[in-house]
Parts: structure tokens; C-alpha cells; sequence
């Protein structure tokens, strides 16, 4: 057996069902391979783990791949989510009512290059970034509530659930980068091109599994949430099941309707290098189709591409 070792952007949660389903009922197996999700490493970032050679895959963002140290180095390979899952919450009672409104205040944003939805959505409502303080925190929940930062970066299917919980749904205001033409796609699937060159059978046996995995994660809830309650047992069924219910509407939209689910979209990837050129000044000499390698997307069963989903 191969083994093919998935580095996640978090710890293990709905977030990455479709990857756990494919770990857990050994997907690849009959294939040889054996597939390997590796929760978040705090102070390595995924793309940094491929790079150096301690997983072969990586579930990153395009946006991490273009600021990564040797982008041409990588190839993204899907993407399964196909909106950005960000929201930006502030308290009503703060006055903040518009982005110019954040000038002068504390967010918290995420550490290690995270950040860059958020610079380019200030940046087109005519806000330079560094009107804005920028606080980097591993947990934006408990500084937002705690007032510490007048707003936080979060994601619709894990800390704004835990921020409405807190204050109550109708006591918050979300900006979306989506408002101003600034959303970028979170989670993706990122290999090192040397590794695929060499590995094509493997590369391509996990790429099946993966969309296999993610297909019978996106129709079968039930079986689903156990999987990842059983690989994180300190979140509760039914917070795994919220979850699993917003990924499933960030990934059956835009390119999964038109081409199919898991497909690497030319257009995230020239979204992230529209943002980095225009947020940090950086022009990389390679354009959105030089990022993506969709042959083992396009190689893989058609039946774990589908365009056609049931609606619950």
C-alpha cells in the first residue's frame, strides 16, 4: 500500500467530510492506496507541508498558492467548495454600518497568510489596509464576543455558529467580500507537480477516492456525521451535522452545476491573483490556467462528478 497523506487546513471536522469518508472506508484501498488526513500543525501551513515533503496533498486555498514560496512548483487539483465561506460579523450596536466604518478599529484575523479576502474586500470599498488593525488570532470567536475586536474573520459553517450562539443571530451585522466583488474560494486540493509526474497512479487513485468520498458524504448525512464524530469526538453530532449542511450548499453552486463537482475552476485562481496583484503589488508571471492541472479531475469516474444533486 501507498500512502497518501492529506494535511487539512483545521482539525478534523465536517469542514473535510468528503476526505475523512474516503480515510475511513478506505476508498483507495482496492487501488493500493492508502489515504491519510493529517489535522492542522500549528506554525506550518499546508502548502508548507508539501513543500517540504511531510504530506502529498494539501487542502489549501488558490490564494495560499499564489503567495506560497514556489507557486509554479504547484498544481491545485479540485475544488470542492465553490464559494467563499467567509463572513466578516461586527455588533449592531457598534455603528459600524459600512466597511469605510472599520477604519481606526481592531479585527481579528487568522495567522499565516489568511488574510487576503479581507485586504482586497477593504481595499475595493476604498479602505487601505493599514487604516485597519489587524490582530492575528487563532480563535477570532472569543475576542469578537469579549469586544476585544470590533469585528472577526469567520466562516458561515463553524465560528459564526459559535458567535450567534453567543450574542444572538439579530444582534449581528455580516459583511461578505462576495458585496464588493472580492470573494475568494477557501478550500481546495493542492499537490506538488514533481509528486504527481511520479506518482500519476496514486495521484490519481486518491483523486477518485477523494470525489467518491465527498459524493457519498454529500448524499448520505447520516453515515457522514458518524465518520466525523468519530474522528472528532469533542464536536457533538449535531454540531457536525450544521456543518456538513452549509459545506453541502458552498459546494453544490457555481462550477459544481456547470462542470461538475470538484472542479478546479480557472476563474478562483485568476480571482487570487487578481487580489494579490492588486492588495500586495505582486505580479506572478503565470496565469490562472498554469495553477490548475483538472486531468485527474477530468480522469476520474464521471459518476463522482456529477452536475445533478438532490436537494436534500
Amino acid at each position: 500500500m501507498q500512502t497518501v497523506r492529506i494535511r487539512l487546513l483545521w482539525y478534523p471536522q465536517a469542514q473535510f467530510a468528503g476526505y475523512h469518508v474516503a480515510e475511513q472506508l478506505s476508498l483507495a484501498g482496492t487501488a493500493g492506496v492508502e489515504l491519510v488526513c493529517q489535522p492542522m500543525v500549528q506554525g506550518e501551513g499546508p502548502i508548507e507541508a508539501v513543500l517540504a515533503g511531510r504530506a502529498e496533498l494539501a487542502v489549501a486555498s488558490p490564494s495560499h498558492l499564489v503567495e506560497a514560496s514556489a507557486p509554479s512548483a504547484l498544481a491545485l487539483l479540485l475544488a470542492i467548495q465553490q464559494e467563499s465561506p467567509l463572513v466578516y460579523p461586527v455588533k449592531r450596536t457598534a455603528g459600524i454600518e459600512r466597511l469605510a466604518d472599520l477604519v481606526g478599529q481592531k479585527v481579528g484575523v487568522w495567522p499565516g497568510q489568511e488574510d487576503l479576502e479581507f485586504r482586497w474586500m477593504l481595499l475595493k470599498a476604498g479602505v487601505a489596509a493599514e487604516q485597519v488593525e489587524r490582530v492575528p488570532l487563532p480563535d477570532t470567536v472569543g475576542p469578537f464576543v469579549a469586544d476585544e475586536v470590533a469585528c472577526a474573520q469567520m466562516t458561515l459553517y463553524h465560528e459564526l455558529h459559535q458567535a450567534e450562539q453567543a450574542l444572538g443571530r439579530d444582534r449581528l451585522r455580516l459583511f461578505r467580500a462576495s458585496d464588493v466583488g472580492a470573494a475568494l474560494l477557501k478550500d481546495g486540493l493542492i499537490a506538488r507537480r514533481d509528486w504527481l509526474q511520479r506518482n500519476r497512479a496514486a495521484a490519481q487513485a486518491a483523486i477518485d477516492a477523494i470525489l467518491q468520498g465527498w459524493t457519498l458524504a454529500l448524499t448520505d448525512a447520516p453515515r457522514t456525521i458518524g465518520i466525523c464524530a468519530e474522528v472528532r469526538p469533542d464536536m457533538s453530532r449535531s454540531e457536525h451535522a450544521t456543518q456538513l449542511r452549509d459545506i453541502r450548499r458552498l459546494a453544490l453552486c457555481g462550477a459544481t452545476l456547470s462542470h461538475g463537482l470538484g472542479y478546479p475552476d480557472p476563474e478562483h485562481a485568476a480571482r487570487a491573483l487578481q487580489a494579490m496583484a492588486a492588495v500586495e503589488g505582486r505580479h506572478l508571471a503565470l496565469s490562472a490556467d498554469d495553477l490548475i492541472d483538472a486531468s485527474f479531475w477530468r480522469a476520474a469516474p464521471a459518476r463522482w462528478r456529477a452536475t445533478a444533486w438532490p436537494s436534500t
